[in-house]
């Protein structure tokens, strides 16, 4: 009969009254833009962090390219600053693994950057000269992870840019553009 109790208090005691957490989403990402790799000579990256009661992220971005090559040496650095919105963040992403409540699924996006050109002739081995750009980007998206943690995320949009020449020998331009994305990253 103590046989029985102990089994019973044994039993009673392994009960949980509360429903186990739902998994936690997952509230950074790194990411490499895949077209910056397109000459091997640069890249573009960005760190990402989710907000998952609002459904918005934040992304710190920054790149450092060869813009010239050849008879030329150009070199390309930028930062650049985009926030996010998932609106259906709350509902299980189509060709997703991850649960609900992750930055994955279609998103809008708003983001601004700075850039900076240096440009060096080769040939006469004199600076050219130096050009900013500060410009804005607007874009959709829709971002999968297919896989664990791995994200897979095409966007595009709509740019517009200000080209400054930093020697003051030219007036400085508005260009408009479209922006395409594919970049892949990592969350956890």
């Amino acid at each position: 009969m103590s046989l029985l109790a102990i089994a019973f208090a044994a039993g009673a005691a392994d009960v949980t009254t509360t429903a186990p957490e739902p998994d936690a989403p997952l509230v950074q990402a790194i990411d490499i833009a895949i077209p910056s790799l397109d000459t091997g000579r640069g890249i573009s990256g960005g760190y990402e962090r989710w907000f998952p009661r609002r459904r918005m992220s934040f992304e710190i971005l920054g790149e450092v390219r060869e813009s010239a090559s050849g008879d030329y040496t150009g070199l390309r650095l930028g930062t650049g600053f985009e926030a996010k919105w998932f609106w259906r963040a709350h509902k299980k992403a189509w060709l997703s693994v991850l649960p609900a409540n992750n930055p994955v699924g279609w998103f809008v996006g708003n983001g601004v950057y700075v850039a900076t050109d240096l440009t060096h002739d080769n040939l006469d081995h004199r600076w050219l000269g130096t050009a900013l750009q500060i410009g804005g980007v607007v874009r959709a998206g829709y971002r999968i992870a297919p896989w664990r943690q791995l994200t897979i995320t095409p966007s595009a949009g709509f740019e517009l840019q200000r080209d400054i020449d930093l020697s003051g020998r030219l007036s400085g331009v508005w260009r408009p553009g479209i922006a395409f994305g594919f970049d892949v990253g990592w969350l956890f």
